[in-house]
């Protein structure tokens, strides 16, 4: 039992007495001061929650943003993904131009490719020494197809420039591109379409 009282005796810092109440000194009443410890404790593991919870959404946050560029960079083809994240191409909606009139490339794109228009006459010089080109890399890029249309009428011989397709899409002179992007959105035509196909020609190694 000695040792049970004497394993309760604590200084009174008011009386300098010792009393075996460690609430209130038996001597001169006074209630002794308590120890903090026990909030400290718990306002650690209050911090050390908040901590976690920051870092997890710190977690979130970055697989968000890994996820992001990944769908950016890397969810069409090497190549066209690459240009079109750099911001070299402007993806927006077809004009109407490209949707009204005997040709609809609305209906005609396929879809999860890039698609490249290609608009050409059996009596054009170019467009029959290109034509070998965009079959081989219709051939072997899985990313991108390559959809050919005739401008001519039945029956016309040389350049129909005069033909509904002509001047629907305003041709002054053929081969014309257009590409068309895996989302179905307007990439670029004319001179810059063209320099995308002899890119992506180049990038394959057949011209």
């Amino acid at each position: 039992m000695k040792f049970e009282i004497l394993s309760y005796v604590m200084y009174c810092p008011y009386c300098n007495m010792f009393a075996t109440n460690t609430l209130v000194c038996v001597n001169c009443g006074r209630r002794f001061p308590q120890s903090r410890k026990h909030k400290r404790a718990k306002s650690g593991v209050r911090g050390s929650g908040n901590r976690s919870y920051m870092k997890i959404i710190l977690i979130l946050l970055l697989i968000g943003a890994v996820y992001g560029l990944y769908t950016k960079y890397f969810r069409v083809g090497d190549f066209v993904s690459a240009e079109i994240s750099s911001g070299r191409y402007t993806l927006r909606s077809l004009p109407s131009y490209m949707i009204e009139g005997s040709i609809n490339l609305e209906k005609k794109k396929v879809k999860g490719k890039t698609n490249i228009i290609y608009f050409y006459s059996e009596y054009c010089a170019p467009c029959n020494r290109i034509a070998p080109f965009l079959k081989k890399l219709d051939d072997r890029r899985g990313d991108i197809v390559v959809i050919k249309i005739n401008i001519n009428r039945e029956g016309v011989t040389g350049i129909d420039r005069q033909s509904p397709v002509a001047k629907q899409f305003n041709l002054k002179s053929i081969p014309h591109f257009i590409i068309i992007s895996p989302w179905g959105k307007l990439m670029c035509e004319g001179r810059e379409a063209y320099n995308y196909v002899v890119q992506q020609m180049r990038v394959e190694g057949i011209a």
